[in-house]
């Protein structure tokens, strides 16, 4: 799992990071950490139906840049942290823990 920063804070995880740059025809493309610009994760999104008021959650792709003004020059600036899944659980419930005041068990 990835722990996805951007100013300075994890605005997100994903799965899985694909590294790409651009290409001379203004489309990212696939490549080595080595040469890339920046990287693409797959991110939850949540939209609301305006009729029905269900909300659903999808993946969509998300482009980052290693730096400001990198690939396009429009992505934000972000960086990308190999994390222990496992670990980000345990924590997760210990903060649970907290909150129910000792219930979740």
């Amino acid at each position: 799992m990835y722990a996805i920063k951007s100013g300075g804070k994890v605005v997100g995880y994903s799965d899985t990071v694909v590294y790409v740059r651009l290409h001379e025809n203004g489309c990212y493309v696939p490549c080595d950490e080595a040469e890339a610009g920046g990287f693409c994760i797959k991110t939850a999104i949540d939209r609301k139906d305006e009729e029905t008021g269900e909300t659903t959650t999808y993946l969509e792709d998300f482009v980052y840049a290693f730096t400001d003004g990198g690939l396009l020059g429009i992505e934000p600036v972000g960086s990308v942290e190999n994390v222990s899944g496992t670990l980000m659980l345990a924590e997760n419930d210990k903060v649970l823990d907290i909150l129910l005041g000792g219930a979740a068990e």
